[in-house]
């Protein structure tokens, strides 16, 4: 009886323990940048998509933006919380001073770009391939139409062999990720910058008070 009145005198304190952790959460910092890294970046990413020439999912650009962005938002408050953690102990739960605010910043700019551009790569890995995939279906269109009916389909060799058109497209792919990292890295330090100076230069990292 004394074993079972421990364990649970032990486990009960857990759930004030989690709304403690929950309660000191600053979500009226996290969530607005979460959700301006979220559709900031989901905005770049849908364009460089379309760019690639990716035919298959470019259909409805703004819905599929706001779908994709929508759920993107959990994955950066997650990136945000993971920057702003460690924040309160190395600086104190608000920050004011400019090197304490530039550095926690630049810390959830790191995280929401590092976010972005995995999300990037995996969204440019499956659009080559798709762009694989339909250069093969038209190379066996092409072999059909050299011996069959479709005799038109036979001055698509021109294009180039497969492999060089598969080439060209994982090099299309691989300048997009390029291009997209740096373009990413800009935005966000451009719209984290301007949420802290909307926000008066200030940071609160924790509701908790030392």
């Amino acid at each position: 009886m004394s074993t079972i009145s421990i364990n649970a005198t032990t486990k009960r304190p857990r759930p004030r323990t989690l709304r403690r952790r929950l309660s000191a959460v600053p979500w009226l910092t996290v969530v607005p940048l979460a959700v301006v890294l979220a559709y900031a970046d989901g905005f770049w990413m849908i364009s460089l998509r379309g760019a690639a020439c990716a035919i298959e999912r470019t259909q409805e650009p703004f819905a599929t933006w706001l779908r994709e962005s929508t759920l993107a938002v959990p994955v950066f408050v997650l990136a945000v919380l993971g920057a702003l953690t460690p924040t309160p102990r190395w600086f104190g739960p608000v920050l004011r001073r400019p090197r304490t605010v530039v550095a926690t910043a630049l810390l959830v700019v790191a995280a929401g770009t590092l976010i972005s551009i995995a999300a990037l790569a995996a969204s440019s890995a499956y659009d080559y391939y798709l762009q694989s995939n339909q250069l093969l279906l038209m190379d066996s269109m092409r072999s059909m139409g050299s011996t069959g009916p479709m005799g038109s389909m036979g001055s698509m060799g021109s294009m180039g062999s497969t492999a060089q058109q598969q080439r060209a497209a994982l090099g299309l792919q691989m300048r997009v990720v390029g291009y997209g990292c740096g373009i990413l890295l800009v935005t966000n330090l451009v719209l984290v910058g301007w949420v802290v100076a909307m926000r008066g230069g200030r940071l609160n990292v924790s509701t908790t008070r030392q």
